[in-house]
């Protein structure tokens, strides 16, 4: 049986959810990382992926300048330099360095992949649509990549106050 109850409170139930890093790489060359739960799939022909971003984010601002990003699934063992990707602003930093996050080369885009995660999805810019007060960022994926070790287990958030814990994929 339901009861009724703040939308707060429901929300408190949604966990676990997914949590990724997206990566650009601005006109200049310098590359920035942060963390995204607001994230999933948005079409499967194309495959295509949506992510909230709020519009004061380093990665908004690049992306609407380079018009592609990487999204990439961390995996457990990456909680540390998930929440710092997450908790800092890339306006003045070298967010990739300061996480201590290994990159490697894209094959079609410029942002760059997430060496140790799980899988990269690099993504062009389709469209951004800004039904409230977070902009949705629609992305083609044009290039996937996958971690070597497929017994990793993915990041997820798990509860609320950014809580991160590994589930398994089946």
């Amino acid at each position: 049986m339901q009861i009724p109850c703040s939308i707060e409170q429901a929300l408190g139930r949604k966990y676990p959810e997914p949590v990724v890093l997206v990566t650009t790489r601005a006109a200049d060359g310098r590359a920035n990382v942060m963390a995204a739960a607001w994230v999933s799939l948005a079409s499967s022909e194309p495959w295509m992926f949506v992510l909230g971003i709020d519009v004061d984010a380093r990665t908004y601002e690049v992306i609407t300048q380079t018009r592609e990003f990487v999204v990439a699934f961390p995996h457990e063992g990456m909680a540390k330099e998930t929440l710092h990707a997450g908790s800092h602003h890339g306006h003045h930093a070298d967010k990739i360095k300061d996480a201590g996050l290994a990159t490697q080369k894209a094959s079609i885009i410029r942002a760059p992949l997430v060496q140790d995660a799980l899988a990269n999805f690099e993504c062009e810019l389709v469209e951004i649509y800004r039904p409230g007060d977070c902009p949705l960022v629609i992305g083609k994926v044009v290039a996937a990549h996958v971690h070597e070790d497929a017994g990793l287990r993915r990041l997820c958030l798990v509860g609320p106050d950014y809580r991160l814990g590994g589930l398994r994929p089946a």
